[in-house]
């Protein structure tokens, strides 16, 4: 009997000490990382207007496209693809212009621009937002930025949302 009292008297112990060890291996971290979240780091930039004085690049600005891009690394490049009342001489030592074309469907009040490395790739992301209006204008513009000169043009994205 008395070794049935002391069974008896260790049980709290015994379901304390199962409790506790259970509760250390059932959870578990589902994000897969040892360190802080990830997080995309900005990236600046400029643009024609700003650098150059050019005024409405979105329509004043042209380049035979459709619903893409390119990146122009060069001033020869720059003069035979591009065409309007905004060619300054791009100092391309320094930048890479990113320019590409949209059709919308309704008139737009503005282009907003977003250039981020990736944190979990090698990636460059550019998210262009247009931010439209209810016109029945239905305009092709021209979207453009200027970008620090790109390691790996090859893998910059465009993104683009319709607002």
């Amino acid at each position: 009997m008395a070794l049935n009292k002391n069974r008896t008297k260790n049980w709290p112990a015994i379901l304390l000490l199962v409790a506790v060890t259970w509760s250390l291996f059932a959870c578990s971290n589902d994000d897969d990382s040892d360190g802080p979240a990830c997080t995309n780091t900005p990236i600046a930039f400029t643009d024609l207007e700003k650098q150059y004085g050019c005024t409405n690049t979105k329509r004043e600005m042209d380049i035979n496209l459709n619903d893409t891009f390119v990146i122009i690394s060069s001033q020869e490049a720059f003069n035979a693809l591009v065409t309007g009342t905004c060619t300054p001489q791009i100092d391309f030592g320094t930048y890479d212009l990113i320019i590409g074309k949209q059709f919308l469907s309704s008139g737009n009040d503005s282009i907003e621009y977003e250039l981020v490395d990736v944190c979990d790739s090698d990636d460059i992301l550019l998210t262009v937002t247009f931010n439209q209006n209810n016109t029945s204008e239905a305009p092709n513009l021209t979207y453009h930025l200027l970008a620090p000169k790109l390691e790996s043009p090859e893998n910059l994205e465009v993104e683009i949302l319709i607002n």
